[in-house]
């Protein structure tokens, strides 16, 4: 795993766990904004690595559907998180499972 994509996997983690534990003092906060957008720019450097790794044709098969999954983990996790009703960090537990 590249270091920009570690990095803002990490954001966006950090941003879930700060949104819920302030969710009584700041109801509106932009961490759930920063958490969505570092999701989204998880899933735009994991679209263009596999995007690359297509093109190359260097790669095995389980190499370009463990990219498969993480893009669509970051799907679920954004997804999760614009429903979330704060009562636990989805998106930090939905992100868990990039490996």
């Amino acid at each position: 795993m590249n270091q920009e994509l570690k990095s803002t996997l990490e954001t966006a983690k950090r941003s879930c766990s700060r949104c819920l534990a302030h969710k009584t003092f700041k109801p509106d906060n932009e961490d759930r904004e920063l958490a969505q957008k570092a999701c989204k720019r998880a899933y735009t450097i994991l679209n263009d690595v596999f995007d690359e790794m297509r093109k190359k044709d260097e790669t095995t098969l389980d190499q370009i559907n463990a990219l498969r999954k993480a893009k669509t983990i970051c799907l679920d996790a954004y997804d999760a998180c614009k429903e979330c009703d704060k009562e636990e960090p989805k998106m930090k537990h939905i992100l868990n499972e990039i490996k």
